[in-house]
């Protein structure tokens, strides 16, 4: 008797022919593009003064929100 289950679901590649339109930039990154400390944008954004997204443990920043500063 077989006790493993089967798979329902085929993989799939993990690929996408649609490009991201929004880049995104780290805190380190944004601090460069704008001479600033990187310790500015994390107040920046705990201020709500710049929008960023959390990934896991890492800010990311739209490149359209650093033109808004």
């Amino acid at each position: 008797m077989d006790t493993k289950r089967p798979n329902h679901r085929p993989n799939k590649p993990l690929t996408t022919d649609v490009k991201l339109k929004d880049q995104f930039y780290t805190i380190y990154e944004v601090a460069d593009i704008l001479k600033v400390h990187h310790t500015t944008i994390r107040r920046a954004i705990k201020q709500n003064r710049l929008k960023a997204v959390k990934i896991g443990t890492e800010w990311r920043i739209k490149k359209e929100d650093i033109s808004n500063l």
